[in-house]
């Protein structure tokens, strides 16, 4: 039993003492220190359609045992937008030895803006007329190009004429971004010999302090027997390019004891 004992201590003592000799040639060696991943910038600044390679930019990685590891760094992922137009990405990189390392910097897509919607045709509907919205609008997106089959009807109320309804939409794009936006829809309790009101486009979207003449977008009015006068439509609704947001114009034009209507929705952003 004693000689059991010695022979353990002794197995016991070579253990230990392998273990530290792993330990310090480790440490010498550097098998257990992860590698180093380093940026020039805390931000990156790019374009939405710059290739997802460019968000190497500036990133390095070296370590002790490999060297140069810059080759090897790959991007794990990029976070939905944390501002406007601004997200996080983040790099992986691995050594000979699997120690990994990881960083994460801002990406700021400097071109960047949120999905808008377009109208194709007027909302303007008759009375047994399925009000299709979806046949008419469109929404795009900068990153995700066409998300039209993302777009949302969050609410439909009526207004005090009960012919005008509002619409509230809102899409969001795989950067968490959502737009929404309130858009008039008309439905006529009657449609025969009314006129129609013609417009270039029916959702325009502005920069603040651009210059707005609702008359530039007034393009033909149809009726019955032919063509109306575009200088007996009457326009109201007035626009503040100087103050952001969402304004509506309306076109209508009167025709034997009725009248026809478009309206164009102008964003100020």
């Amino acid at each position: 039993m004693r000689t059991v004992k010695i022979l353990l201590i002794i197995v016991l003592l070579a253990v230990s003492v392998l273990y530290g000799i792993t330990t310090v040639s480790e440490k010498f060696t550097g098998a257990h220190v992860p590698p180093t991943l380093k940026c020039d910038t805390d931000t990156l600044e790019v374009s939405v359609h710059d290739d997802i390679s460019t968000y190497l930019t500036g990133v390095t990685a070296s370590d002790q045992q490999d060297g140069d590891l810059t080759g090897n760094i790959y991007i794990s992922g990029v976070s939905k937008l944390i501002s406007a137009g601004t997200a996080k990405v983040t790099y992986l990189v691995f050594d000979s030895d699997h120690n990994m390392a990881s960083l994460t910097r801002f990406l700021h897509y400097t071109d960047y803006r949120s999905p808008r919607f377009s109208i194709k045709e007027p909302l303007v509907y008759g009375q047994n007329e399925s009000i299709a919205l979806l046949d008419r609008i469109q929404a795009t997106d900068v990153i995700d190009g066409d998300i039209t089959d993302s777009i949302r009807v969050s609410m439909l109320s009526a207004a005090a004429d009960a012919e005008t309804y509002t619409v509230t939409l809102q899409v969001t794009n795989s950067m968490g971004d959502t737009a929404r936006i309130d858009l008039p829809v008309i439905q006529y309790a009657g449609t025969s010999g009314r006129p129609t009101v013609k417009l270039s486009a029916y959702l325009i979207y502005l920069s603040q302090g651009s210059s707005f003449n609702a008359q530039d977008y007034l393009t033909a009015v149809e009726i019955p027997d032919g063509m109306g006068k575009k200088t007996d439509v009457q326009i109201t609704g007035s626009v503040d390019t100087e103050t952001p947001g969402t304004y509506t114009v309306r076109y209508t034009y009167p025709y034997n004891g009725t009248s026809g209507s478009s309206v164009l929705t102008v964003v100020v952003e």
